[in-house]
């Protein structure tokens, strides 16, 4: 038997969206309406969830002393939100945890390594055996580009102790869990005549071409999983953040959604509301160590630029608009046109209840260590960003 989630918006937003479907094997045959989905899936996140997240628009930021490692930033950051939720982060039933991380700009513009280890040592101080702290990330070429897969030359597979899953591989998706559009698998430019003799076998592939495989450790295997992306911009997505981090580079086939904003926000906010995979995604990190600001997706060292901040949220939605506010003031200061407008995943994204976009909806509360005379507090939303280079 197959479930299926029917996701048709007609009506319901400014811009064109396209019907989807989440398949699962053996449990029924399920078809709602987008008001429906909405409610559904939130009520199944809150009963499901083992680990609480922080409310929606709750950002917390740390500035990053020089030299620092991450380490310290980082465990006060998991404290304030443990002390926000009231429970310790701690291994529980499945007793392992996933890191997705960022390699798509390999060594120049990827998550930081550093950031890594200290999130890895967080883990470590409140349970979690190395070998059972997950590395995840789509291509196994960027992780070795990034450092974070050893060279083929070291017998050596994993991260200092940790796992790491390249999904490319094809060895962590599940056949009967899947995000399921009509949009075509990337546009072939072929003759007309090839296009006439492949036409039987891309109808025996036509449905293959429309899934998007979803990744089996995240929805099995781990208590909980951490989103470590990168803030970059991107031509189809306006903005790669914490969003498409979490969805389209964690996913097979995903380079198919890229034909233009319509689709890719489409996609990347319909697959964050799958409940299975979304329910146990509770922190988001993000370096500012650095940013791309234009010239994106990948990397190219004159447009980045590096700020000594750190935020972490359990909303992936208001993380994407402060790096869209702080892209576009850097664009401006450096003589560029701004992104415009906002990319639309993001009030997509916040329709589903996914998270909060309005930026007088985002509180920023600042994280600051005891000897660096910086009182705790909440900062201004509306005040302007950083926009200097340091």
């Amino acid at each position: 038997m197959i479930a299926d989630r029917n996701k048709s918006t007609t009506g319901l937003l400014s811009f064109p969206l396209y019907s989807c479907q989440v398949d699962r094997r053996g449990v029924g045959n399920i078809r709602v309406s987008l008001t429906a989905f909405i409610l559904l899936s939130f009520s199944t996140i809150v009963s499901a969830s083992l680990v609480p997240r922080a409310p929606l628009g709750l950002v917390w930021e740390s500035p990053v002393v020089e030299g620092s490692l991450y380490y310290t930033e980082v465990e006060r950051l998991v404290t304030a939100y443990e002390r926000e939720v009231g429970q310790l982060i701690m291994p529980s039933k499945r007793a392992k945890v996933a890191l997705k991380i960022n390699t798509r700009g390999r060594t120049g513009l990827s998550t930081p390594l550093q950031l890594i280890r200290a999130v890895v040592e967080m883990l470590e101080a409140r349970g979690y055996d190395r070998r059972s702290i997950l590395i995840i990330d789509d291509s196994t070429h960027n992780l070795r580009e990034a450092g974070v897969m050893p060279p083929l030359s070291e017998s050596t597979v994993g991260f200092e102790g940790c796992p790491v899953l390249a999904l490319d591989t094809e060895q962590y998706y599940d056949a009967d869990w899947f995000y399921d559009s009509p949009l075509p698998p990337a546009m072939l430019q072929e003759p007309q005549l090839f296009l006439e003799t492949r036409r039987a076998t891309q109808l025996a592939e036509g449905a293959l071409g429309r899934k998007s495989f979803l990744p089996k450790p995240l929805l099995f295997e781990v208590d909980f999983w951490i989103n470590l992306p990168v803030g970059v911009d991107d031509p189809a997505l306006g903005i790669d953040g914490a969003l498409a981090n979490a969805t389209l580079w964690n996913v097979s086939n995903s380079r198919r959604f890229l034909v233009n904003q319509a689709t890719a926000s489409a996609a990347v906010a319909e697959i964050a509301a799958i409940p299975e995979l979304q329910e146990r995604l509770v922190l988001n990190f993000v370096s500012l160590e650095r940013y791309q600001f234009i010239a994106g997706p990948f990397f190219n060292s004159i447009y980045t630029r590096a700020e000594p901040l750190l935020w972490m949220s359990s909303d992936p939605v208001a993380l994407d608009r402060l790096l869209y506010d702080r892209i576009n003031a850097m664009r401006l200061l450096e003589g560029f046109p701004e992104i415009e407008p906002i990319p639309r995943q993001l009030p997509f994204a916040a329709s589903l209840q996914l998270g909060e976009f309005d930026r007088d909806r985002i509180q920023v509360q600042l994280v600051a260590p005891p000897d660096s005379g910086v009182p705790v507090r909440s900062k201004p939303v509306n005040g302007a960003p950083l926009v200097e280079q340091p």
